[in-house]
């Protein structure tokens, strides 16, 4: 491990108490950025004349944090809002893929019931579901795509796991018609899919909490 100055420690140690309730990659980033910047004008053995001016080109820690976006005082407001944010947008996204499966697989089931129309899911209804869930997803993908909590492969994640959970749900449904025991696995497999898209959408829920 590269020694630093302990003036330099101590500016460090500062940054990162005020960013702490910044999101992980947002406060190695800058911790990291920081650290490049002493390492390249502050040797271990610095003077003090070298390391006022190297701080003074760099600016206080309470600056760095708030031209990182986390002022000290409202930083915790702030960590709070993006959670409550991320938590509407998986609420939203894993709303949207959920329908998508549980109207897919009642579409399946309700192939067995030709003779009767009460179990037959109708194509008005399948297309508001699917007009509800695109809804769902536009407004998710929206808060997950200015949310500081994830990181562009999470975000691409995000906004791709309904079109995905559309197609997935297609691939879903097994040949139906008279042969209803194919309608009854089309309907499981629905569920069971289903059920492993919201616990993805889950996870990338918890990756807001690091």
């Amino acid at each position: 491990m590269t020694k630093t100055h302990v003036r330099v420690n101590i500016y460090l140690e500062e940054l990162n108490h005020l960013l702490r309730h910044a999101p992980t990659s947002v406060r190695r980033d800058v911790i990291a950025g920081v650290h490049e910047h002493f390492d390249a004008g502050v040797a271990p053995d610095a003077d003090s004349a070298t390391v006022d001016d190297a701080i003074a080109r760099m600016g206080t820690p309470e600056q760095v944090a708030a031209a990182a976006g986390f002022e000290p005082g409202h930083a915790q407001a702030a960590r709070q809002g993006s959670v409550l944010a991320a938590a509407l947008a998986c609420a939203l996204l894993a709303g949207a893929g959920a329908l998508t499966f549980l109207v897919g697989g009642l579409a399946g089931l309700s192939a067995g019931f030709d003779a009767d129309p009460d179990w037959e899911i109708s194509g008005a209804t399948m297309a508001a579901a699917i007009v509800l869930s695109f809804g769902a997803w536009a407004g998710g993908s929206v808060l997950a795509a200015v949310n500081r909590s994830w990181s562009k492969r999470q975000k691409g994640l995000l906004v791709a796991s309904w079109p995905a959970s559309l197609l997935v749900s297609e691939l879903c449904l097994l040949p139906t018609g008279p042969n209803f025991e194919l309608n009854i696995v089309s309907f499981i497999v629905h569920g069971i899919v289903g059920l492993l898209y919201v616990v993805a959408i889950a996870k990338l829920w918890f990756a807001t909490r690091e």
